[in-house]
């Protein structure tokens, strides 16, 4: 195996000997390609870095890519919108009221009453059983209490309001 000469610029390249095989020099802090024999140990350094910096966003992107599907963002996981739309439609109803009411009756009453398209989707009483659980779940989430108050669901609306 015939070791190949650094090469880091054109003199270098010239002095080659017939048959040479060569290669271009790897960066390093003394030697950035394309920098010049005219450029500040400066330029070069900061040249250097910018190529390191470089580098390693570049290999940050390939060990981030993930197979499989998209993750879903907290707050528009199906489980995520339907209780915050059941807290909506009660958020102002009396305290003894609020928990009294079950899941499965504040299920009910958003398929019979519903809001918008998005409500009525959400709802879709085709399998009601996976609708309780992801209420369920969407509860814990959102740490909704037995009397469906919530400090997450209440500052989500405050955003909410000032955005629109």
């Amino acid at each position: 195996m015939t070791d190949k000469k650094q090469v880091k610029g054109l003199l270098d390249y010239i002095s080659l000997k017939p048959g040479e095989k060569a290669g271009l020099a790897p960066n390093s802090e003394d030697y950035v390609f394309g920098m010049g024999l005219g450029a500040t140990k400066q330029a070069t350094r900061w040249a250097y870095k910018g190529f390191l910096l470089e580098s390693g966003e570049r290999i940050e992107k390939i060990k981030k890519k993930i197979n499989g599907r998209p993750k879903v963002s907290f707050f528009k996981k199906k489980d995520n919108l339907r209780v915050f739309a059941l807290w909506y439609m009660i958020k102002n109803w009396p305290q003894d009221e609020r928990s009294k009411i079950t899941n499965r009756d504040l299920i009910l009453l958003a398929q019979e009453v519903s809001y918008s398209k998005k409500t009525k989707e959400l709802f879709d009483d085709s399998m009601s059983a996976n609708i309780e659980q992801s209420v369920s779940r969407g509860r814990t989430a959102l740490k909704i209490d037995a009397n469906w108050n919530s400090e997450v669901c209440e500052k989500l609306y405050e955003s909410i309001s000032q955005t629109t």
